[in-house]
């Protein structure tokens, strides 16, 4: 995933934040939120603009989101507090848990522990139990690999993936259009050099002329969940 900003608000502290970030994942932005000092402890993440909840670290961070028009990677995280989202009509506290527990597969470990179905378990023992497994599965993320001895290689030069393009299709077309042009001899690699130049210069432009995320934007955003 290519480095994008990510504008991160927390309704509790009023706190707002920029961070760059190559994160696909929520649990890779919240290892990167731990590292750079942003708390989030007891917080909902949901994502401002597509409106997308985030249940867990599995949980995929939105690509593509369209706002105000144009499509964009840039993303507004809001962190909330599920228990003050409740008199809104959002989705309580208990809601999230049972999110969480079907989002997990923990609904055998549950029952297991405790000799019944999650639906009638408390609240804050499911919690406790969301937040074990989120632990653990953490310290296994950050687990130090045995040591090898390093041997020289090559650096590896690895191509975008090209599903993660908006118009995939068209993408690829593109490309293996400029690869059969070389190899007809109707173009040569001094001329890709310079149309990649040109796209460089293209993109540049065309994302200073995006709209930008406004503080008013991101007060809406919160004010719509």
């Amino acid at each position: 995933m290519e480095t994008r900003k990510i504008l991160i608000a927390n309704s509790k502290t009023q706190k707002r934040y920029e961070i760059m970030s190559d994160a696909t994942t929520l649990g890779e932005l919240q290892d990167q939120m731990t590292a750079q000092g942003i708390d989030f402890t007891g917080m909902d993440f949901t994502e401002g603009i597509s409106k997308t909840h985030l249940l867990g670290r599995d949980s995929a961070l939105p690509t593509n989101v369209m706002f105000k028009g144009q499509p964009t990677n840039d993303l507004v995280m809001l962190l909330t507090n599920t228990t003050k989202q409740i008199s809104s009509g959002a989705l309580s506290e208990r809601q999230v848990a049972y999110q969480k527990i079907k989002h997990y597969g923990l609904q055998e470990v549950v029952k297991e522990s405790y000799g019944k179905n999650y639906t009638v378990v408390p609240t804050d023992t499911l919690l406790t139990i969301i937040s074990n497994y989120e632990n653990a599965r953490t310290e296994d993320n950050n687990e130090v690999p045995e040591t090898l001895e390093e041997t020289p290689q090559k650096p590896e030069f690895k191509l975008p993936d090209v599903k993660t393009a908006p118009h995939p299709e068209a993408v690829e077309w593109y490309y293996m259009g400029i690869k059969a042009m070389l190899k007809s001899g109707l173009l040569y690699i001094d001329d890709v050099a310079v149309i990649a130049d040109l796209s460089t210069e293209l993109y540049k432009r065309l994302k200073e002329e995006q709209p930008k995320i406004s503080n008013e934007d991101i007060d809406a955003m919160l004010a719509s969940i």
